[in-house]
């Protein structure tokens, strides 16, 4: 039924020439596919062996598009669907569905811009826009290293193990990335000279109760040349708070870069992280990095991250890594398989993970 109806629309669509003209349509996408080995998963401490995918940039398919409508105003659109480059099934994104990741339009111009449907976290972007060099085998893990305290979710608690940062387990979607049934407003880009701001307001999806489950989340930056600070913040009704400052900086060669994120979950105690990484180009079109996340919550866990990325194009990187996490914190080991290892492994215990790929944009 998908391929009956869905192939041959985009296939019509893609061929018009004059309405990818009109529209300013774009297609682009990535595929990420790598070999891992890991020790210290599952309940025995395995040592595995896996074909993973997603562990440097997640594995993606989007259409992007936008109309002129004069007086410096544009219609936009944006759909991305998520995918598993091990087996093609919906995967890397928030719901279920073939746009698992982002699905809006709106109106953007001199007032800057408008949109509804399911966005990126603000507080998300700003997270991953503060880490060093390494891909979603560090900064997903170091996300999730929250651990004292509950999410409220029906009157009971969940873990924020399971729950994780930012995360959505009432609804069992979105994991607090891509946030459905939300407006979106983003002001001028460096329109106050280098200050960016970004506000999300979520309804929460409940049926006759706007408040319930709904989310508010934004950001502020400001650039200065090649420097940059960013504050950040989310608020999910009944389950969290959370807050966020964060920087990069260029010094010399080095490209530094820091986060610290403060956790409160309505239920129990409160849990702070901090993120620190450098990365430096050593030889033309390959750049090497170190990151290191630290939670000070139950059993201080901790994720040491080696990354280094060859650029063969433009559009496709060699990539490897290597992390090493204390206390039972989420492997970066991501098997077609395994996966659902990542959060069962055992408080006390340490994984290392080695992770060679390859990306490639389109």
């Amino acid at each position: 039924m998908f391929n009956k109806f869905l192939v041959p629309a985009l296939l019509a669509m893609l061929s018009s020439g004059s309405a990818l003209a009109e529209s300013g349509l774009s297609v682009y996408g990535n595929i990420d596919a790598s070999v891992v080995t890991a020790s210290g998963i599952g309940p025995n401490s395995d040592q595995r062996w896996s074909l993973g995918e997603g562990n440097w940039a997640p594995s993606v398919w989007g259409l992007r598009g936008a109309e002129d409508l004069g007086n410096g105003m544009q219609a936009n659109f944006h759909l991305e669907g998520g995918f598993s480059a091990t087996n093609g099934a919906i995967a890397n994104g928030g719901t279920g569905g073939i746009f698992s990741r982002l699905a809006n339009v709106g109106i953007s111009g001199s007032f800057g811009a408008l949109s509804a449907g399911m966005h990126l976290s603000p507080f998300i972007a700003a997270y991953t826009g503060t880490i060093g060099l390494a891909g979603n085998n560090f900064y997903v893990p170091a996300l999730l290293m929250h651990r004292d305290g509950f999410v409220n979710v029906g009157g009971g608690g969940i873990s924020a193990v399971t729950g994780g940062t930012d995360a959505d387990p009432a609804g069992g979607t979105t994991g607090g990335f891509f946030i459905p049934n939300s407006l979106s407003y983003s002001i001028p880009n460096d329109a106050l000279g280098g200050l960016n701001a970004s506000v999300l307001y979520s309804f929460g999806g409940v049926p006759g109760a706007a408040a319930d489950n709904r989310v508010v989340s934004g950001n502020i930056s400001y650039q200065l040349g090649s420097a940059k600070l960013v504050v950040a913040a989310s608020d999910r009704d009944l389950q969290y708070k959370q807050f966020l400052i964060g920087t990069n900086l260029p010094v010399g060669p080095l490209n530094l870069s820091a986060n610290y994120v403060y956790f409160n979950p309505d239920l129990g105690g409160s849990s702070n992280t901090l993120v620190v990484g450098a990365d430096v180009e050593l030889i033309p079109s390959t750049r090497v990095g170190v990151n290191y996340a630290y939670n000070n919550s139950n059993g201080t866990p901790q994720i040491i991250n080696l990354s280094a990325v060859y650029s063969l194009s433009k559009s496709t990187k060699l990539y490897a890594a290597y992390n090493h996490a204390t206390d039972g914190v989420p492997s970066s080991y991501s098997g077609n398989n395994d996966a659902a290892d990542n959060i069962n492994l055992a408080q006390g215990g340490s994984s290392d993970a080695f992770i060679i790929g390859l990306q490639k944009g389109f």
